[in-house]
């Protein structure tokens, strides 16, 4: 066989080569699925729900990521969050760039204490876990005496924000409402802060 022949046969081998690796490459591109911003979240809140199992959990947010293909994921951590004094931090996350390592973009309270607060002066309410932990930092007599009472392992703690509320006949606006309660009693009682001061409106005791 001749150079001329012989160069031929390797020449037309090396192409063939070059298209099957070509079709092998395109294919396994077509394969891969983009993940989509629901299925992201999905998979960072199921990963955080096995990780923290005692801890109340939510995604904030789901935007494209700085990283071509991923997700920025923004998700709250909340532990004791029935308890008066929860601990919250954000997390976020760039999935599927980095995976499941996630980065603290903030702690909010933790310890009795909320970050940024002095322990003076007026305070703007903006998260649950803030209204709880103000609520039990405010040293009211009246959620003082109820926890001595009850007990602090023993009391459970919701707050929720409400635009307009009647209580007692007296109406609030721009409030939490903390509500203290225990299984150890029939009454439950009511702390009511300004969301934009952190100022304690009133505190009602309320008997189912």
């Amino acid at each position: 066989m001749d150079l001329l022949s012989k160069t031929v046969i390797v020449a037309a081998v090396i192409i063939v080569i070059m298209i099957a690796f070509y079709y092998v490459v395109v294919g396994l591109h077509l394969g891969e699925r983009a993940v989509t911003s629901q299925e992201a979240a999905q998979i960072v809140l199921t990963d955080l729900k096995n990780s923290n199992q005692n801890a109340a959990i939510n995604i904030l947010n789901a935007s494209p990521s700085v990283y071509p293909g991923s997700w920025h994921i923004i998700a709250s951590v909340v532990y004791n969050a029935t308890s008066p004094c929860p601990s919250y931090s954000v997390y976020s996350f760039d999935y599927p760039k980095y995976g499941l390592v996630n980065r603290t973009e903030n702690s909010y309270t933790d310890a009795c204490q909320i970050y940024g607060y002095g322990g003076s002066g007026p305070y703007e309410i903006e998260s649950y876990p803030a209204a709880i932990t103000f609520s039990y930092i405010s040293n009211t007599t009246g959620v003082m005496r109820y926890i001595s009472q009850y007990g602090f392992s023993n009391v459970i703690v919701r707050a929720t924000y409400k635009n307009r509320t009647m209580l007692s006949g007296r109406n609030f606006s721009n409030v939490w409402v903390v509500v203290y309660s225990s299984k150890s009693t029939p009454t439950s009682l009511y702390d009511i802060l300004s969301q934009q001061n952190g100022s304690v409106e009133a505190v009602y005791n309320f008997t189912t």
